[in-house]
């Protein structure tokens, strides 16, 4: 359709409604747009270059359109709030259309290819944690994201977030990556978040221009000197100094893991810890990585469809794999199954008990009742439990461990699976390794087999612990000589200001006149 634009017919235009032709007055006739399709109204206004119109869809926009050798092109010229009066959007209009004729090409995408030209390195890392955040394939979880926040701060820090990516001297980079080397695990995880981020923005690039049929206006990326030059430590230098460090402590079974478990056990009735000391005596018992369990919900409360996307503990025998846990979307990002033997198993039916009994003492919404580690506050925003640094911290002081970390747990897991002799298949399943094949469904006999060594590696670490064995063991096998159980030390007193019970009953004494009594 064409018609004599003006700003009061522009305004009268909407999706909702098409022209479909002139009265007899030369009016436009309008009638319903039932598909809401966006439609072009072309200006027939003398003072209008041809092929100029405005674009209705879900805002209005200019447009010109022109052929050259055959191929239509048709830019836009601007977003119609963007303009004061239709001269000029005329104006630029005809300006686009002369570019068009002179180099046979779109003028905006040339425009786009001067900026990836101009790509500086903030651009880049934001790019591809935009990248990392809405891919469909993989999407990066929380904590990867706060990682590449952390990178992209240090480089903003350090004034590179508005340099160019092809103007940044390779010498800056070497120089100031060794500055960095205080400390050098932080330092090389930003160097090579900025890497790839960069490889990315590149890749992207390199499609573009064989798409548009042009050659690429970024070709190199400075950030890959670090690797040439072999400044990255490799795997063995790595596994050298965390040995030197003792940055690698798992429990020994000699020595700390069953000192660790009789503390853990007796600390589940302080200070309501219960609901931690079985956060992280599961995570021992199944070589989980820090927190990834902690999102896990009671399988019996999820519905058929929500089981193959929902991480979840279920404990019925029936079904395909009976008791076990289901971890969706891991670290590597695929999904985990591992069965519980009948000692992890006992610890998830305590933990059911006990979560209810929470849920009516904490008054929790139904949103935190079903997580199988339901956070210590109702007013939690993410309704479950999520970190137990200070649980272990206080565990590590009363066993009298120097060190222990989280992640620790999993190390010591995995030695025990070593010292064990588990084949290496199993192992590698059992802690979901990124070169493991790995997946979340098995035949009988796999499973089965997976299970089988499952109970051993619980017996092998819980026997450490007579008392937390005799707690867990199936009723009818016979219990293990057991020392007293571990008793900890009072809880050292509050400092600060007293409690409010004990102010308000302060104040209502000295109300009656008892103060000085």
């Amino acid at each position: 359709m064409k018609a004599d634009l003006n700003l009061a017919l522009i305004k009268r235009l909407k999706l909702s409604e098409k022209p479909v032709g002139l009265n007899d007055s030369g009016a436009l006739i309008f009638e319903a747009n039932v598909d809401n399709k966006p439609y072009i109204l072309w200006d027939s206004n003398r003072d209008a270059p041809p092929g100029f119109g405005i674009r209705v869809a879900g805002k209005k926009t200019y447009i010109i359109r022109r052929k050259v050798n055959g191929v239509s092109r048709m830019p836009t010229v601007g977003n119609v709030a963007d303009f004061l009066d239709l001269g000029a959007a005329r104006k630029k209009a005809a300006e686009l259309a002369l570019k068009i004729v002179e180099t046979g090409r779109n003028p905006n995408k040339d425009a786009r290819e001067v900026l990836a030209a101009d790509v500086t390195v903030g651009g880049a890392l934001l790019a591809y944690r935009q990248h990392l955040e809405t891919r469909v394939k993989k999407r990066a979880a929380t904590e990867t994201l706060r990682a590449a926040d952390r990178h992209i701060r240090k480089f903003k820090e350090c004034g590179w977030a508005e340099k160019r990516v092809k103007d940044l001297p390779t010498s800056e980079i070497v120089s100031r990556f060794q500055a960095g080397a205080a400390h050098p695990t932080a330092n090389e995880q930003a160097f090579r978040f900025a890497t790839t981020a960069v490889k990315w923005v590149l890749g992207v690039e390199l499609i573009n221009a064989s798409h548009a049929g042009r050659a690429p206006t970024l070709t190199a990326n400075p950030f890959s000197i670090l690797a040439l030059h072999g400044l990255y430590r490799t795997r063995s230098q790595l596994e050298r100094e965390r040995e030197e460090k003792g940055k690698r402590n798992p429990l020994t079974p000699s020595e700390t893991l069953g000192r660790f478990l009789e503390v853990a056990w007796s600390k589940q009735r302080e200070n309501d810890n219960q609901t931690g000391v079985h956060f992280l005596i599961l995570m021992l018992l199944l070589g989980f990585r820090k927190s990834e369990h902690a999102k896990c919900k009671w399988g019996e409360l999820l519905t058929v469809e929500d089981l193959k996307t929902t991480s979840h503990v279920l404990l019925s025998e029936a079904g395909e794999y009976g008791p076990h846990v289901f971890l969706h979307n891991t670290k590597n990002g695929r999904n985990h199954r591992l069965p519980l033997g009948r000692f992890a198993a006992q610890l998830m039916l305590r933990r059911q008990e006990a979560a209810a009994e929470e849920a009516v003492r904490r008054g929790f919404s139904a949103k935190s009742r079903a997580y199988v580690f339901p956070a210590r506050s109702r007013f939690s925003k993410m309704g479950h439990y999520s970190d137990a640094t200070a649980l272990l911290a206080s565990l590590r002081t009363e066993a009298e461990i120097s060190k222990l970390t989280p992640h620790d747990l999993r190390r010591s897991f995995g030695a025990i699976t070593t010292s064990l002799d588990v084949p290496e298949s199993i192992k590698k399943r059992f802690l979901n390794h990124a070169d493991a094949s790995v997946t979340d469904t098995y035949t009988r006999p796999e499973w089965a087999l997976l299970k089988e060594w499952m109970e051993r590696i619980e017996q092998a670490i819980l026997s450490r612990a007579p008392n937390v064995y005799n707690a867990l063991k199936p009723v009818d096998w016979p219990p293990l000589p057991a020392p007293e159980p571990h008793v900890c030390r009072p809880a050292k007193s509050r400092s600060g200001r007293p409690p409010k019970a004990e102010t308000a009953k302060v104040a209502q004494g000295a109300g009656s006149g008892e103060i000085g009594t």
